[in-house]
């Protein structure tokens, strides 16, 4: 397996789990201002565009390797 269809792979699943993270834990609880779970909300984004941008060049690569 390449290196970047792992660390995509990775990244895909950090970002889900810190947008449950924030679903289930952080917005059920009132003492957390809304700025926790934006700043949460935002970086989950941003690990999953890289994460699918990177899928998207192992995909493209694929055929030049071979």
């Amino acid at each position: 397996m390449s290196k970047k269809l792992i660390i995509a792979t990775i990244l895909i699943i950090v970002g889900e789990i810190l947008s449950l993270i924030r679903v289930s834990f952080i917005e059920e609880i009132r003492m957390v201002s809304d700025f926790i779970p934006t700043i949460i909300l935002i970086i989950s984004i941003i690990l999953e565009i890289i994460g699918v941008i990177l899928l998207l060049v192992c995909i493209a690569n694929y055929d030049i390797k071979e």
